[in-house]
């Protein structure tokens, strides 16, 4: 959407929602690397603005993005990406000044949206609100801020190795590994669709096998040790946690590895809801500030690979272990062996996906990064209407939320007439009296209904003309 700015994009709308966009991303670390690849995948005018020549040649070569090298700083630079003519700016390199000048002069060049990613603990709180304010920021994200939530939600949500809230929280989306006692194991969905006639509370939206993901139909048998995805009403996620035999692991003794931005609100949140915690953390002077922060929480100062002290502090007797430390393999290494010790669920936080294979092979739960989690922000922030985002790490399926739009080809059409790719499967519908229902066939959609859709990235343009007038 370009031309003046009467005709640019309203509050509350999709940017670009009519064509493609032309996005700037500021910085190709983990985050800006996802965010190129997934806006890429749908057809978008992506240009991503990097200092560092290797880093700046690596994208390039991997993905079909427009790479200019040279600081977000420079406005020569910016004039080079294309800065007049984007729909919006993504600041999102490990410098907070860097992202936050990028952004003010993005708007100077007339940018109408940007993104800023800040780590300062001050620049996000009262003491910061002027400068951003003075620097046009539109949307705040903090990487360590989205994952600690995730980290969050899998402590509430006992077994799940994936939680994404949707629709206000109403709809979850849980990933899990479909276990040995499961009632699934040997039937297809449509076998299993039957025995819950009328009602439907869940739907399976995405199934991996081998390392193969697809948007499973009514033909796809479940196996042991399938991963999927389903979408269910919050109040039946127990039930159907229970059906997928998942065992269920109350967090009541925690292990946080790593005292970092990422551990430290994990461990304040977990012991102010009650949980008894113990954090390990290496450096020592750190470890004496968490110590008097978190009087309520064990602090112990040592390293997380050190499996006798991880025996002293009763890692075999932990219900939940998360891993957050800025070092992958020893996130990876730290949830491997409490896995073999004990029962606990583990979580470990992977910044580089090169150790994504190792996570199932060494029995850890769950793998968390902070690429998805502020991505998945980003995601949800640029394409305005849709309410809640969800990527997933392995995999390109993504879960959007659409609300249907007077007059467009959705409203008042019962969903099995909608005649939706293979690659599009509608998962759930909030009503505006904000009762949820799974979707079937035969169910109607009507305006102002949101939807949530489990699809691939080239399918989100069928997915916004038939939502959008």
């Amino acid at each position: 959407v370009r031309g003046d700015a009467a005709a640019r994009r309203a509050p509350g709308r999709a940017i670009g929602q009519a064509g493609r966009m032309h996005v700037e991303i500021v910085g190709a670390g983990e985050v800006g690397w996802y965010l190129a690849q997934r806006l890429g995948a749908e057809g978008n005018d992506v240009v991503v603005v990097e200092l560092n020549e290797a880093i700046a040649a690596a994208i390039g070569a991997e993905l079909d993005v427009q790479v200019v090298v040279g600081s977000a700083t420079v406005p020569s630079v910016l004039q080079s990406a294309g800065i007049e003519r984007a729909d919006l700016l993504a600041g999102v390199t490990q410098n907070d000044e860097v992202n936050l000048l990028a952004s003010l002069l993005a708007k100077e060049f007339g940018v109408e949206q940007t993104v800023v990613r800040i780590q300062t603990e001050e620049l996000r709180g009262p003491l910061g609100e002027r400068l951003l304010a003075t620097m046009r920021a539109d949307v705040i994200i903090d990487p360590d801020a989205d994952t600690a939530d995730e980290i969050m939600e899998l402590a509430h949500v006992s077994g799940a190795d994936e939680v994404y809230p949707m629709s206000g929280g109403e709809l979850l989306v849980l990933g899990a590994v479909v276990g040995k006692s499961s009632a699934f194991v040997g039937h297809d969905l449509a076998e299993i669709g039957r025995s819950f006639e009328p009602d439907w509370k869940f739907l399976f939206g995405a199934l991996t096998r081998e390392g193969e993901t697809v948007i499973p139909r009514g033909d796809q048998v479940l196996l042991e040790g399938d991963h999927v995805r389903v979408l269910t009403t919050r109040e039946a996620r127990r039930e159907i946690l229970e059906l997928l035999g998942v065992a269920k692991r109350q967090a009541r003794r925690v292990m946080v590895l790593g005292g970092g931005s990422i551990g430290t609100r994990v461990a304040e949140q977990l012991q102010s809801e009650g949980a008894t915690v113990v954090l390990v953390e290496h450096d020592p002077e750190r470890a004496m500030r968490l110590s008097e922060r978190l009087p309520r929480v064990t602090v112990v100062q040592g390293d997380i690979t050190d499996t006798e002290l991880l025996l002293e502090e009763s890692v075999s007797r932990m219900d939940l272990v998360i891993a957050a430390t800025g070092d992958d393999a020893s996130n990876v290494l730290a949830c491997a062996y409490a896995a073999a010790e004990g029962e606990a669920f583990t979580v470990a936080v992977l910044h580089r996906l090169a150790l994504l294979p190792l996570v199932r092979q060494f029995g850890i739960d769950a793998a968390l990064s902070p690429r998805t989690a502020s991505a998945n922000a980003v995601l949800r922030y640029i394409r305005g209407g849709t309410a809640s985002v969800a990527t997933f790490l392995e995999s390109d399926v993504e879960v959007n939320e659409f609300e249907v739009e007077p007059g467009s080809a959705a409203d008042g059409i019962v969903v099995s007439d909608l005649h939706l790719p293979q690659s599009v499967l509608l998962g759930a519908v909030t009503r505006a009296d904000g009762s949820a229902e799974i979707v079937r066939g035969r169910t109607k959609l009507y305006a102002g209904d949101n939807v949530v859709v489990f699809s691939r990235p080239d399918a989100l343009a069928v997915m916004r003309r038939a939502f959008t007038a």
